[in-house]
């Protein structure tokens, strides 16, 4: 959203290296090229890089206000942190943001395993490889009621229930072990650790 009202993406030169409405593979894409091929990323405390988000291109293109008017909790947020995006630019790097593959499911949400249906971003295919900025709102109401209304009339048919456990959790740790999968990193990654372990304000 901020770079649809005027916010651009800058390099460590302070150029603008790719057209601010791409999609967001093109944006993605364009990010890494810049921080890793071409060597213009802007270097991060931790030693990794990253790109500058020109917010303050916001007030200058759409006038004084315009952040605080149209993306207020984004600003209170980094304002949390002692950011003021309306005078500062942000520091950015691609991360997982909304999942477009996933478990294949039928038209009432129930996937290839009997009596478990799936919606949001779980689900694979609702939106391609590209999802389009705003609906996944939307995608979660339309497909989490309709399977969640085919899931209700599929429970009224169950007679008898299994004793509930979490040995499929322990067992899945226990693959991930095997394969050598390393689980230490948390997620999601909001703010870089110098962020992150700020005190806010």
């Amino acid at each position: 959203k901020v770079r649809s009202i005027g916010a651009q993406l800058i390099n460590a030169e302070g150029e603008a290296f790719m057209n601010p409405l791409e999609t967001r593979d093109v944006s993605a894409a364009s990010i890494i090229r810049e921080c890793k091929e071409r060597g213009k990323g802007v270097p991060t405390p931790e030693g990794g890089y990253g790109i500058w988000l020109d917010s303050p291109m916001i007030e200058k293109i759409n006038g004084e206000g315009t952040i605080e008017k149209r993306i207020p909790a984004m600003m209170r947020m980094y304002l949390k942190y002692g950011i003021d995006m309306r005078k500062q630019p942000i520091l950015i790097y691609p991360t997982l943001h909304y999942q477009n593959g996933g478990i294949k499911i039928g038209a009432n949400g129930m996937s290839a395993v009997e009596n478990l249906f799936v919606a949001g971003e779980a689900v694979g295919g609702i939106h391609g490889e590209n999802r389009l900025m705003g609906n996944s709102l939307l995608d979660i109401i339309v497909f989490g009621r309709n399977a969640g209304i085919h899931a209700a009339a599929a429970a009224k048919k169950i007679d008898k229930l299994g004793k509930p456990t979490l040995k499929h959790v322990k067992d899945f740790a226990a693959e991930q072990k095997a394969a050598g999968i390393k689980t230490d990193k948390k997620s999601p990654i909001l703010l870089p650790n110098y962020a992150r372990n700020a005190k806010p304000i």
